[in-house]
């Protein structure tokens, strides 16, 4: 029974490599579910034996993507050993190097949005929203703490997730550095903006001082807000 169930997966995976491929270069909607089966090797009544529709694959590969990526923010927003800022950075860094191994899933996800079934379109639509979401908070989390410096919080988790999405299309295993070292890059490149280091050393003059004045009246309100919300019956 556990080596059916073992073959079950394996086979189960390489479909979903095979449909994601398939979803990827040709679109949704012009992929069949005798392509796919062409593709494994195997007969279309065979292929039943699995799933039974094209939708079913593809219900299946918009929920492995988009809950990977909640399932990381999760993990990354509980833990207690980092600080706030800290955990964005660790959930940025995964939500990239995962990106980077799964190009395939999310290339498709992309090109196939338009033709999703409604069901389907929902299920990719609220994953969406709960990633954001999260990021979104953990975001807020470091502003309120005086860890980022006072930016509007969504706006910095879109900019985060469209770099990390991005990787998809333009990362290639035998051209560019291995998945971490590329995450390392995109970390310094995204967040050196974000982050209040703790020297913060300008040059000589009012303008610039009055620049991290402007910065810590931001915060203030922003911790002030956060506190006033807590506190509210």
């Amino acid at each position: 029974m556990a080596r059916q169930q073992a073959r079950r997966k394996l086979v189960s995976n390489e479909l979903l490599e095979h449909a994601a491929r398939l979803f990827a270069a040709q679109g949704y909607a012009n992929t069949s579910f005798q392509d796919i089966a062409d593709s494994m090797g195997i007969s279309r009544p065979a292929l039943y034996h699995y799933v039974s529709n094209k939708e079913e694959i593809l219900a299946a590969l918009v929920q492995d993507v988009l809950e990977r990526v909640v399932e990381i923010l999760q993990e990354e927003s509980a833990r207690e050993d980092l600080a706030e800022d800290e955990r964005v950075v660790a959930a940025f860094r995964r939500i990239v190097v995962n990106n980077a191994r799964n190009t395939t899933r999310f290339r498709l996800l992309d090109r196939s949005e338009p033709d999703l079934p409604a069901e389907i379109a929902a299920m990719h639509q609220q994953a969406r929203r709960t990633v954001l979401a999260l990021l979104t908070r953990m975001i807020e989390q470091a502003v309120e703490a005086g860890r980022f410096r006072p930016l509007p919080a969504r706006t910095v988790a879109l900019a985060l997730l469209g770099m990390a999405n991005w990787v998809a299309w333009w990362y290639r295993a035998d051209v560019d550095a291995d998945p971490g070292e590329v995450a390392d890059v995109l970390v310094e490149v995204a967040l050196s903006g974000v982050r209040r280091g703790a020297d913060r050393t300008v040059e000589p003059g009012p303008w610039a001082a009055l620049m991290l004045l402007k910065e810590d009246v931001a915060h203030l309100e922003t911790a002030l807000s956060s506190a006033l919300d807590t506190d509210a019956p």
